[in-house]
């Protein structure tokens, strides 16, 4: 070894000892847990949206803004951490909460980027005409969009759990009513019974698949059921599920409208 090589190994020794000697004593974060957010709840926090990157997306684009290193299509990305996952190797989540909406969207560049949230069966509906490309538009030219909306915790390797998004629309609907049914058809013994649990007793298992038709190709969702979660899990998914279904989650849907339009309608998907 040269006297330049030993002298970058102490140096680098010396760093680690360093670095070890003052490490923070986690007793001391574990008394201050908590402080300094006080006063953050769920409405003064952003609910990530867990969405499939598309060719369109921007995160895939070195040019734009919103690029994001190593980004490809049929990546799983978190819309606030910026966070990416493998649509071969998926994620876990565990559903609290499905709620469908009819979104009034404007058409790019034109309008608020934000849309309109209405009650999934809305008089609005009686009031739209289909057009060309099969949305349902508005006599002032907005267009609904039926979305499924299911409110999950998101698990990482560890078991620990946080509060995600996954918004369901044109074909992704037909993922969604697949998923509604494996959750209706979960059963557990109890005693002499056999019940349905709570959505959040089940985690399941996302990952990706490439699909197409005439019209396109695009990445969906494939889904299937995991395991039951633990204790833990399953109490923050409860306090969830009441936290979404007494209002006091707000969701930011300008964080998924990059990719509205880009998938093929339920009518032409061949599935």
């Amino acid at each position: 070894m040269t006297q330049q090589a030993k002298t970058k190994n102490e140096v680098a020794k010396k760093e680690s000892s360093a670095l070890v000697a003052n490490a923070i004593d986690l007793s001391l974060v574990a008394q201050d847990q908590g402080q300094g957010l006080a006063k953050v709840d769920l409405n003064t926090t952003a609910l990530p949206f867990l969405k499939i990157l598309s060719s369109m997306s921007p995160q895939t684009k070195k040019a734009k803004s919103e690029y994001v290193e190593g980004a490809e299509e049929g990546m799983i990305f978190n819309t606030v951490t910026e966070e990416l996952f493998s649509g071969d190797e998926g994620i876990k989540v565990v559903p609290c909460f499905f709620e469908p909406v009819q979104l009034e969207w404007s058409d790019r560049g034109t309008g608020s980027s934000a849309p309109i949230v209405h009650p999934v069966d809305t008089p609005l509906l009686n009031k739209t005409t289909k057009d060309n490309d099969g949305k349902l538009r508005l006599p002032q030219g907005t267009y609904l969009e039926r979305t499924h909306n299911h409110y999950c915790l998101l698990l990482n390797e560890e078991g620990l759990s946080s509060q995600v998004l996954l918004s369901m629309k044109v074909s992704g609907l037909s993922r969604s009513r697949k998923w509604n049914s494996l959750m209706l058809s979960a059963q557990v013994k109890h005693g002499d019974q056999v019940i349905n649990p709570p959505s959040w007793y089940f985690s399941y298992h996302l990952t990706t698949k490439h699909q197409s038709n005439d019209k396109g190709d695009w990445y969906g969702w494939d889904i299937k059921r995991a395991e039951t979660v633990s204790a833990d899990v399953y109490h923050a998914g409860k306090k969830f599920f009441e936290a979404v279904k007494r209002g006091s989650v707000e969701v930011n849907y300008e964080q998924s409208s990059d990719s509205a339009g880009t998938e093929a309608s339920d009518s032409t998907t061949p599935f």
